[in-house]
Protein backbone atom coordinates (compact mmCIF):
# COMPACT_ATOMS: atom_id res chain seq x y z
CA UNK A 1 0.00 0.00 0.00
CA UNK A 2 1.40 3.60 -0.95
CA UNK A 3 1.58 5.67 2.17
CA UNK A 4 -0.64 8.20 3.18
CA UNK A 5 0.54 11.88 2.68
CA UNK A 6 0.21 13.31 6.19
CA UNK A 7 -2.92 15.14 5.83
CA UNK A 8 -4.57 12.38 4.58
CA UNK A 9 -4.25 9.90 7.28
CA UNK A 10 -6.60 9.68 10.33
CA UNK A 11 -7.64 7.38 13.14
CA UNK A 12 -10.72 5.59 10.77
CA UNK A 13 -7.97 4.95 7.82
CA UNK A 14 -5.81 3.91 10.54
CA UNK A 15 -7.72 1.19 12.01
CA UNK A 16 -9.10 0.06 8.35
CA UNK A 17 -5.16 -0.49 7.35
CA UNK A 18 -3.07 -1.38 10.00
CA UNK A 19 -3.93 -4.69 11.00
CA UNK A 20 -3.04 -5.08 14.75
CA UNK A 21 -1.80 -8.75 14.13
CA UNK A 22 0.40 -7.95 11.27
CA UNK A 23 2.13 -4.86 13.51
CA UNK A 24 3.12 -6.81 16.09
CA UNK A 25 4.57 -9.61 14.54
CA UNK A 26 6.63 -6.87 12.50
CA UNK A 27 7.50 -5.42 15.21
CA UNK A 28 9.20 -8.42 16.75
CA UNK A 29 6.36 -10.22 18.88
CA UNK A 30 6.19 -13.94 18.52
CA UNK A 31 2.84 -15.92 18.14
CA UNK A 32 3.12 -18.20 21.16
CA UNK A 33 1.21 -21.42 19.65
CA UNK A 34 0.97 -23.44 22.39
CA UNK A 35 -0.46 -20.95 24.61
CA UNK A 36 -3.20 -20.43 22.13
CA UNK A 37 -6.29 -21.06 21.02
CA UNK A 38 -8.96 -22.48 19.98
CA UNK A 39 -8.77 -25.23 22.39
CA UNK A 40 -11.34 -25.87 24.87
CA UNK A 41 -9.12 -23.92 27.87
CA UNK A 42 -7.69 -20.93 25.20
CA UNK A 43 -10.74 -20.16 23.60
CA UNK A 44 -10.23 -17.76 20.87
CA UNK A 45 -7.39 -15.70 22.40
CA UNK A 46 -4.10 -15.70 20.56
CA UNK A 47 -0.40 -15.37 23.21
CA UNK A 48 2.12 -12.80 21.56
CA UNK A 49 5.43 -12.69 23.73
CA UNK A 50 7.66 -9.93 22.57
CA UNK A 51 11.12 -11.58 20.90
CA UNK A 52 9.50 -14.74 22.74
CA UNK A 53 10.01 -13.45 26.18
CA UNK A 54 6.94 -12.85 28.67
CA UNK A 55 9.06 -10.78 30.92
CA UNK A 56 9.84 -8.27 27.78
CA UNK A 57 5.92 -7.54 27.05
CA UNK A 58 3.02 -10.00 26.09
CA UNK A 59 -0.01 -9.07 24.55
CA UNK A 60 -3.08 -11.29 23.86
CA UNK A 61 -5.14 -10.43 20.82
CA UNK A 62 -8.82 -11.58 19.68
CA UNK A 63 -11.22 -10.77 17.34
CA UNK A 64 -14.42 -8.83 18.20
CA UNK A 65 -17.84 -9.76 16.87
CA UNK A 66 -17.30 -6.89 14.52
CA UNK A 67 -14.42 -8.77 13.23
CA UNK A 68 -11.94 -5.98 14.69
CA UNK A 69 -8.46 -7.37 16.19
CA UNK A 70 -8.80 -6.21 19.47
CA UNK A 71 -5.97 -6.88 22.49
CA UNK A 72 -5.51 -6.78 26.47
CA UNK A 73 -2.13 -7.56 28.64
CA UNK A 74 -2.96 -9.52 31.81
CA UNK A 75 0.21 -7.37 33.88
CA UNK A 76 -1.53 -3.79 33.13
CA UNK A 77 -5.46 -3.36 33.13
CA UNK A 78 -4.84 0.24 31.22
CA UNK A 79 -2.92 -1.92 28.28
CA UNK A 80 -5.86 -2.70 26.05
CA UNK A 81 -8.21 -1.52 22.72
CA UNK A 82 -7.35 -1.37 19.53
CA UNK A 83 -4.22 -0.98 17.21
CA UNK A 84 -4.26 2.96 18.03
CA UNK A 85 -4.91 2.00 21.79
CA UNK A 86 -1.83 -0.27 21.20
CA UNK A 87 0.76 2.18 19.88
CA UNK A 88 -0.38 5.33 22.13
CA UNK A 89 0.27 3.32 25.22
CA UNK A 90 3.69 1.99 24.28
CA UNK A 91 4.55 5.63 22.91
CA UNK A 92 3.35 6.89 26.97
CA UNK A 93 5.20 3.44 28.16
CA UNK A 94 7.79 2.71 26.33
CA UNK A 95 8.82 -0.68 26.56
CA UNK A 96 9.93 -1.66 22.96
CA UNK A 97 11.67 -0.15 20.43
CA UNK A 98 9.85 0.59 17.04
CA UNK A 99 7.63 2.57 18.56
CA UNK A 100 8.33 6.17 19.48
CA UNK A 101 7.58 9.73 20.40
CA UNK A 102 7.64 12.25 17.61
CA UNK A 103 9.57 15.56 18.90
CA UNK A 104 7.62 18.55 19.28
CA UNK A 105 4.74 16.84 18.54
CA UNK A 106 1.00 15.55 20.20
CA UNK A 107 0.43 12.18 21.81
CA UNK A 108 -1.93 12.04 18.49
CA UNK A 109 -0.07 13.37 15.60
CA UNK A 110 2.85 11.03 17.51
CA UNK A 111 0.50 7.98 16.88
CA UNK A 112 -0.54 9.06 12.91
CA UNK A 113 3.34 8.92 12.72
CA UNK A 114 4.07 5.51 14.00
CA UNK A 115 1.56 4.03 11.92
CA UNK A 116 2.33 6.03 8.72
CA UNK A 117 6.15 4.66 9.22
CA UNK A 118 4.06 1.33 9.58
CA UNK A 119 2.26 1.77 6.67
CA UNK A 120 5.39 2.29 4.47
CA UNK A 121 7.28 -1.09 5.13
CA UNK A 122 7.47 -2.58 2.03
CA UNK A 123 5.28 -5.85 1.61
CA UNK A 124 8.74 -8.01 1.28
CA UNK A 125 9.61 -6.71 4.91
CA UNK A 126 6.39 -6.63 6.67
CA UNK A 127 5.33 -9.91 8.51
CA UNK A 128 1.80 -11.08 7.11
CA UNK A 129 -0.43 -13.62 8.55
CA UNK A 130 -3.67 -14.60 6.65
CA UNK A 131 -3.26 -17.92 7.57
CA UNK A 132 -3.42 -17.09 11.62
CA UNK A 133 -5.93 -14.62 10.70
CA UNK A 134 -8.58 -16.73 9.17
CA UNK A 135 -8.11 -19.30 12.51
CA UNK A 136 -8.77 -16.78 14.36
CA UNK A 137 -12.60 -16.93 15.42
CA UNK A 138 -14.56 -14.29 17.04
CA UNK A 139 -14.82 -14.31 20.75
CA UNK A 140 -18.13 -14.27 22.04
CA UNK A 141 -20.16 -13.62 25.44
CA UNK A 142 -18.90 -15.24 28.83
CA UNK A 143 -15.44 -16.19 26.51
CA UNK A 144 -12.08 -16.05 28.44
CA UNK A 145 -8.27 -16.50 28.74
CA UNK A 146 -7.08 -18.75 31.19
CA UNK A 147 -3.49 -19.27 31.74
CA UNK A 148 -1.72 -22.43 32.41
CA UNK A 149 -0.77 -21.84 35.83
CA UNK A 150 -4.20 -20.92 36.85
CA UNK A 151 -5.71 -24.65 34.86
CA UNK A 152 -3.12 -26.48 37.00
CA UNK A 153 -3.99 -24.66 40.89
CA UNK A 154 -6.50 -25.77 43.07
CA UNK A 155 -7.31 -24.90 46.78
CA UNK A 156 -4.70 -25.38 49.25
CA UNK A 157 -5.07 -29.02 50.81
CA UNK A 158 -1.67 -30.05 51.15
CA UNK A 159 -0.01 -27.97 54.00
CA UNK A 160 2.93 -30.51 54.25
CA UNK A 161 5.49 -27.69 53.00
CA UNK A 162 3.96 -24.80 54.91
CA UNK A 163 4.03 -26.91 58.28
CA UNK A 164 7.88 -27.80 57.53
CA UNK A 165 8.67 -24.09 57.67
CA UNK A 166 6.88 -24.07 60.90
CA UNK A 167 3.40 -22.31 59.87
CA UNK A 168 0.66 -23.66 61.69
CA UNK A 169 -2.71 -25.14 60.83
CA UNK A 170 -4.51 -22.40 63.02
CA UNK A 171 -2.71 -19.25 60.93
CA UNK A 172 -3.41 -20.64 57.74
CA UNK A 173 -7.04 -21.15 58.50
CA UNK A 174 -7.28 -17.36 59.87
CA UNK A 175 -9.90 -15.77 57.13
CA UNK A 176 -6.80 -13.07 56.50
CA UNK A 177 -4.98 -15.77 54.49
CA UNK A 178 -8.02 -17.49 53.41
CA UNK A 179 -8.01 -18.47 49.43
CA UNK A 180 -4.64 -16.92 49.39
CA UNK A 181 -2.76 -19.58 49.40
CA UNK A 182 -3.11 -22.68 46.49
CA UNK A 183 -1.54 -26.38 45.33
CA UNK A 184 -0.01 -25.72 41.82
CA UNK A 185 0.39 -29.22 40.01
CA UNK A 186 3.40 -29.60 38.07
CA UNK A 187 3.97 -32.39 35.54
CA UNK A 188 6.58 -33.34 33.34
CA UNK A 189 9.53 -35.01 31.89
CA UNK A 190 12.84 -36.46 33.15
CA UNK A 191 15.89 -37.09 30.67
CA UNK A 192 14.96 -40.64 31.15
CA UNK A 193 11.89 -40.17 29.45
CA UNK A 194 9.88 -41.47 32.22
CA UNK A 195 6.61 -38.64 33.54
CA UNK A 196 6.68 -37.01 37.18
CA UNK A 197 4.29 -34.90 39.14
CA UNK A 198 5.15 -32.19 41.61
CA UNK A 199 2.54 -30.68 44.24
CA UNK A 200 4.19 -27.10 44.84
CA UNK A 201 2.48 -24.39 47.42
CA UNK A 202 1.09 -21.27 45.44
CA UNK A 203 1.45 -17.96 46.07
CA UNK A 204 -1.12 -16.12 43.80
CA UNK A 205 0.94 -13.23 42.67
CA UNK A 206 -2.27 -9.78 41.74
CA UNK A 207 -2.45 -6.61 39.88
CA UNK A 208 -5.73 -4.81 40.44
CA UNK A 209 -7.24 -7.55 41.82
CA UNK A 210 -6.40 -10.52 39.07
CA UNK A 211 -4.16 -13.13 39.34
CA UNK A 212 -0.80 -12.48 37.35
CA UNK A 213 1.33 -15.12 38.18
CA UNK A 214 2.07 -18.00 41.08
CA UNK A 215 5.28 -17.68 43.37
CA UNK A 216 5.85 -21.49 43.73
CA UNK A 217 7.43 -23.38 46.71
CA UNK A 218 8.24 -26.81 47.94
CA UNK A 219 11.69 -28.39 49.74
CA UNK A 220 14.56 -27.80 47.85
CA UNK A 221 13.23 -25.48 45.18
CA UNK A 222 11.68 -21.60 44.30
CA UNK A 223 10.39 -20.32 41.64
CA UNK A 224 7.61 -18.65 39.57
CA UNK A 225 4.85 -20.58 37.19
CA UNK A 226 5.64 -19.98 33.46
CA UNK A 227 4.14 -17.33 32.17
CA UNK A 228 3.99 -15.37 35.52
CA UNK A 229 3.95 -11.41 34.90
CA UNK A 230 6.02 -10.79 38.07
CA UNK A 231 7.20 -6.66 37.63
CA UNK A 232 3.80 -5.04 39.24
CA UNK A 233 2.53 -8.28 40.89
CA UNK A 234 1.85 -8.23 44.73
CA UNK A 235 0.89 -11.33 46.83
CA UNK A 236 -1.80 -9.38 49.22
CA UNK A 237 -3.76 -11.38 52.27
CA UNK A 238 -7.84 -10.29 52.33
CA UNK A 239 -8.06 -6.44 54.03
CA UNK A 240 -10.92 -5.96 56.51
CA UNK A 241 -13.22 -2.54 57.04
CA UNK A 242 -11.04 -1.44 59.68
CA UNK A 243 -7.26 -2.22 58.12
CA UNK A 244 -5.18 0.45 58.57
CA UNK A 245 -1.36 -1.05 58.93
CA UNK A 246 0.51 -2.53 55.41
CA UNK A 247 3.34 -4.94 56.34
CA UNK A 248 5.73 -5.42 53.64
CA UNK A 249 7.69 -8.17 53.11
CA UNK A 250 9.94 -10.04 50.28
CA UNK A 251 8.08 -13.78 50.76
CA UNK A 252 4.48 -14.90 51.51
CA UNK A 253 6.66 -17.28 53.93
CA UNK A 254 7.68 -13.79 55.77
CA UNK A 255 4.50 -12.50 55.99
CA UNK A 256 2.62 -15.65 57.31
CA UNK A 257 5.64 -16.02 59.82
CA UNK A 258 5.62 -12.54 60.84
CA UNK A 259 1.77 -12.67 61.50
CA UNK A 260 2.17 -16.14 63.45
CA UNK A 261 4.92 -14.03 65.78
CA UNK A 262 3.11 -11.13 66.32
CA UNK A 263 -1.00 -11.70 65.49
CA UNK A 264 -1.56 -7.97 64.35
CA UNK A 265 -4.57 -7.05 64.56
CA UNK A 266 -6.34 -4.43 61.60
CA UNK A 267 -3.18 -5.20 58.98
CA UNK A 268 -2.85 -6.49 55.71
CA UNK A 269 0.25 -8.18 54.71
CA UNK A 270 2.16 -8.03 51.25
CA UNK A 271 5.22 -9.45 49.52
CA UNK A 272 7.32 -8.81 46.56
CA UNK A 273 7.75 -12.30 45.65
CA UNK A 274 11.38 -11.38 45.41
CA UNK A 275 13.43 -8.27 45.02
CA UNK A 276 11.37 -4.94 45.11
CA UNK A 277 10.46 -3.64 41.59
CA UNK A 278 9.80 0.25 40.56
CA UNK A 279 6.43 -1.10 39.34
CA UNK A 280 5.41 -2.71 42.62
CA UNK A 281 6.78 0.47 44.84
CA UNK A 282 4.00 2.25 42.30
CA UNK A 283 1.24 -0.37 43.36
CA UNK A 284 2.22 -0.20 46.68
CA UNK A 285 1.58 3.33 46.72
CA UNK A 286 -1.77 2.65 45.36
CA UNK A 287 -2.05 0.40 47.51
CA UNK A 288 -2.16 2.84 50.20
CA UNK A 289 -3.92 5.58 48.93
CA UNK A 290 -6.71 3.13 47.67
CA UNK A 291 -7.26 1.55 51.34
CA UNK A 292 -6.44 4.79 53.47
CA UNK A 293 -3.71 2.96 55.00
CA UNK A 294 -2.26 4.67 57.93
CA UNK A 295 0.93 2.80 58.74
CA UNK A 296 3.35 1.28 56.51
CA UNK A 297 5.78 -1.54 58.48
CA UNK A 298 9.06 -2.51 56.38
CA UNK A 299 9.48 -6.29 57.24
CA UNK A 300 11.84 -7.10 54.24
CA UNK A 301 15.14 -9.65 55.21
CA UNK A 302 17.54 -8.31 57.93
CA UNK A 303 20.53 -8.58 55.32
CA UNK A 304 22.02 -5.80 52.73
CA UNK A 305 19.47 -6.67 49.96
CA UNK A 306 16.62 -6.33 52.52
CA UNK A 307 18.07 -3.09 53.64
CA UNK A 308 18.40 -1.73 50.24
CA UNK A 309 14.38 -2.67 50.05
CA UNK A 310 13.75 -0.50 52.50
CA UNK A 311 15.71 2.28 51.20
CA UNK A 312 13.51 2.09 47.36
CA UNK A 313 10.15 1.61 49.28
CA UNK A 314 11.03 4.43 51.55
CA UNK A 315 11.90 6.83 48.97
CA UNK A 316 8.85 5.69 46.95
CA UNK A 317 6.88 6.83 49.69
CA UNK A 318 8.48 10.11 50.16
CA UNK A 319 5.77 13.08 50.18
CA UNK A 320 5.79 14.40 47.02
CA UNK A 321 6.96 17.69 48.40
CA UNK A 322 10.43 15.61 49.11
CA UNK A 323 10.52 14.19 45.38
CA UNK A 324 13.41 11.10 45.91
CA UNK A 325 14.80 8.42 44.32
CA UNK A 326 17.83 5.71 44.21
CA UNK A 327 20.20 7.22 41.61
CA UNK A 328 22.49 4.03 41.02
CA UNK A 329 23.31 1.13 43.07
CA UNK A 330 27.50 0.10 42.89
CA UNK A 331 29.01 -3.12 44.50
CA UNK A 332 29.86 -0.86 47.20
CA UNK A 333 27.90 2.64 47.06
CA UNK A 334 24.32 3.80 46.94
CA UNK A 335 23.01 6.87 45.90
CA UNK A 336 19.98 8.86 46.67
CA UNK A 337 18.79 11.87 44.83
CA UNK A 338 16.28 14.52 46.79
CA UNK A 339 14.64 17.24 45.19
CA UNK A 340 12.93 19.57 48.00
CA UNK A 341 12.19 23.23 48.56
CA UNK A 342 12.39 22.86 52.05
CA UNK A 343 16.19 23.36 53.04
CA UNK A 344 15.71 22.53 56.53
CA UNK A 345 14.83 18.61 55.67
CA UNK A 346 18.39 18.44 54.00
CA UNK A 347 19.75 20.30 57.29
CA UNK A 348 18.21 17.71 59.51
CA UNK A 349 19.28 14.47 57.55
CA UNK A 350 22.89 15.77 57.12
CA UNK A 351 23.39 16.68 60.43
CA UNK A 352 22.62 13.27 61.52
CA UNK A 353 24.91 11.78 58.89
CA UNK A 354 27.44 13.98 60.25
CA UNK A 355 26.69 12.87 63.51
CA UNK A 356 27.18 9.56 62.56
CA UNK A 357 30.47 9.76 60.62
CA UNK A 358 32.10 11.46 63.65
CA UNK A 359 30.86 8.40 65.89
CA UNK A 360 32.63 6.18 63.36
CA UNK A 361 35.66 8.20 63.71
CA UNK A 362 35.63 8.17 67.34
CA UNK A 363 35.17 4.41 67.37
CA UNK A 364 38.12 4.12 64.74
CA UNK A 365 40.64 6.26 67.48
CA UNK A 366 39.51 4.53 69.98
CA UNK A 367 40.50 1.04 68.65
CA UNK A 368 43.72 2.57 66.61
CA UNK A 369 44.83 4.22 69.66
CA UNK A 370 45.74 7.72 70.29
CA UNK A 371 49.16 7.50 68.38
CA UNK A 372 47.10 7.18 64.82
CA UNK A 373 46.31 10.69 63.43
CA UNK A 374 43.54 12.09 60.98
CA UNK A 375 41.33 9.75 58.81
CA UNK A 376 42.44 6.67 56.83
CA UNK A 377 41.34 6.37 53.43
CA UNK A 378 39.86 2.84 54.71
CA UNK A 379 37.92 4.92 57.36
CA UNK A 380 37.07 7.39 54.66
CA UNK A 381 34.86 4.38 52.38
CA UNK A 382 32.83 4.04 55.36
CA UNK A 383 31.33 7.88 55.71
CA UNK A 384 27.95 9.01 54.79
CA UNK A 385 28.57 11.83 51.75
CA UNK A 386 26.19 14.09 51.09
CA UNK A 387 25.92 17.32 48.76
CA UNK A 388 23.60 20.05 47.61
CA UNK A 389 24.37 19.54 43.39
CA UNK A 390 21.89 23.43 42.70
CA UNK A 391 19.12 24.39 44.92
CA UNK A 392 16.68 22.64 46.09
CA UNK A 393 18.43 18.95 44.64
CA UNK A 394 20.32 16.77 46.90
CA UNK A 395 22.69 13.96 46.77
CA UNK A 396 23.80 11.15 49.53
CA UNK A 397 26.53 8.71 48.96
CA UNK A 398 25.84 5.73 51.47
CA UNK A 399 27.97 2.90 52.06
CA UNK A 400 26.58 -0.87 50.88
CA UNK A 401 26.90 -1.96 54.46
CA UNK A 402 23.95 -3.43 56.64
CA UNK A 403 24.86 -0.77 59.38
CA UNK A 404 25.49 2.37 57.53
CA UNK A 405 21.66 1.72 55.27
CA UNK A 406 19.74 0.55 58.85
CA UNK A 407 20.66 4.12 60.39
CA UNK A 408 20.47 5.93 56.85
CA UNK A 409 16.84 4.44 56.21
CA UNK A 410 15.90 5.14 59.83
CA UNK A 411 17.32 8.98 59.50
CA UNK A 412 15.56 9.71 55.99
CA UNK A 413 12.24 8.25 57.52
CA UNK A 414 12.74 11.11 60.33
CA UNK A 415 14.19 14.24 58.49
CA UNK A 416 11.86 14.12 55.58
CA UNK A 417 8.04 13.84 55.40
CA UNK A 418 6.13 10.90 54.14
CA UNK A 419 2.90 10.11 52.63
CA UNK A 420 1.87 7.51 55.36
CA UNK A 421 3.79 6.88 58.94
CA UNK A 422 7.10 4.08 58.29
CA UNK A 423 8.59 1.83 60.30
CA UNK A 424 11.31 -0.65 59.77
CA UNK A 425 9.89 -3.79 61.67
CA UNK A 426 13.20 -6.22 60.70
CA UNK A 427 13.75 -9.55 62.42
CA UNK A 428 16.85 -10.76 64.59
CA UNK A 429 17.10 -13.16 62.38
CA UNK A 430 18.31 -13.31 58.56
CA UNK A 431 14.47 -12.84 57.50
CA UNK A 432 10.91 -13.73 59.19
CA UNK A 433 10.65 -17.38 58.72
CA UNK A 434 14.03 -17.77 60.35
CA UNK A 435 13.29 -15.81 63.57
CA UNK A 436 10.05 -18.02 63.61
CA UNK A 437 11.81 -21.68 63.22
CA UNK A 438 14.25 -19.84 66.33
CA UNK A 439 11.53 -19.15 67.95
CA UNK A 440 9.67 -22.86 67.65
CA UNK A 441 12.99 -24.92 68.20
CA UNK A 442 13.40 -22.26 71.94
CA UNK A 443 10.05 -23.55 72.41
CA UNK A 444 10.98 -27.07 71.67
CA UNK A 445 14.01 -27.11 74.30
CA UNK A 446 12.36 -25.33 77.14
CA UNK A 447 8.84 -28.20 76.82
CA UNK A 448 11.94 -30.95 76.41
CA UNK A 449 11.79 -33.37 79.40
CA UNK A 450 15.26 -33.48 80.88
CA UNK A 451 17.64 -36.02 79.65
CA UNK A 452 19.44 -38.67 82.07
CA UNK A 453 23.21 -38.37 81.83
CA UNK A 454 24.28 -41.97 80.41
CA UNK A 455 27.02 -42.77 83.07
CA UNK A 456 24.32 -42.25 85.95
CA UNK A 457 21.81 -45.37 85.04
CA UNK A 458 20.34 -45.03 88.57
CA UNK A 459 18.83 -41.99 87.18
CA UNK A 460 17.07 -43.44 84.04
CA UNK A 461 12.93 -43.29 84.12
CA UNK A 462 10.33 -45.50 82.17
CA UNK A 463 9.20 -48.30 82.15
CA UNK A 464 11.18 -51.46 84.20
CA UNK A 465 11.16 -54.91 82.62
Amino acid sequence: MQQPRESDLNFNQVKKDLNLVDLVLTLGYQHHRAKSGPSLERGKFHVFDYRGKVNLDQVIIYKAPSGDYLYFNRADDRDKGNVIDFIKYRIENPRIPGITASPGKSIWASVLDNARRFLAVPAQQRTVSPALQQAMEPVQRGDQYLPDFLLKTTPLHDTGYLNSRGISDEVLNEPCFKGRIFNHLHEGKRKDGHAYKVLHTAFPQLYRDKIVGLEIKTIGFKGHAADSLTSSALWLSHEGARTHTLVVSESALDSLSHFQLKRPNYTLYASTSGHLTDNQVTELRRLVTDQNLKTVKLAFGNNVEGHLGDTKLITGLAHPTAAMQIERITPGLLTVSIHCTQDQYFKKLHEETRSYNQRLTDHYHQVAGPERVGVSATLQDEFIIANKEADNNYKFHIPRRLDTLAFFNQALIQSYPMRVKLEVDKSRANDWNDQLKEHLKGKTAIQAPEQPEADEPSRRRGIRR
